[in-house]
């Protein structure tokens, strides 16, 4: 039996890096679309706005999606290819956009996919290791 006070510590401790992670996951992503789509948009507005964004999305989904799906999977491996499938969707779901659709909606919805999508992928690597 696990004490009540590490699992919390460890929570918390997901939900800090989730945060971190997610702001840069969310940083890089917009910042990169931006600079693809709009060129003359300011490079901290879009910086500061994608972190914005990521930070409290990555607080919430990390500890969700670590001790439900990927458990068995190492904390570097989780997070770097969590942020990798997070940017990557997110551009992917800007460049998507339908006309007349909005294009932030599409982006943030195509970073949530890429983040299942990579938690889907570190769930099915990690259960071929055993």
């Amino acid at each position: 039996m696990v004490p009540a006070r590490r699992v919390v510590a460890v929570t918390l401790g997901l939900v800090c890096a989730g945060g971190v992670f997610g702001a840069v996951a969310g940083a890089v992503a917009l910042e990169f679309s931006l600079l693809i789509t709009q060129p003359s948009w300011p490079v901290m507005d879009g910086l500061l706005f994608g972190a914005f964004l990521g930070a409290p999305l990555g607080a919430a989904t990390a500890p969700v999606l670590s001790w439900v799906l990927l458990r068995r999977v190492p904390l570097g491996r989780l997070f770097v290819g969590l942020v990798a499938g997070t940017v990557f969707g997110g551009i992917v779901g800007w460049f998507t956009t339908t006309p007349g659709g909005e294009i932030e909606s599409n982006g943030l919805a195509g970073a949530c996919i890429g983040c299942l999508v990579a938690c889907m992928w570190l769930r099915y690597r990690a259960r071929d290791a055993r």
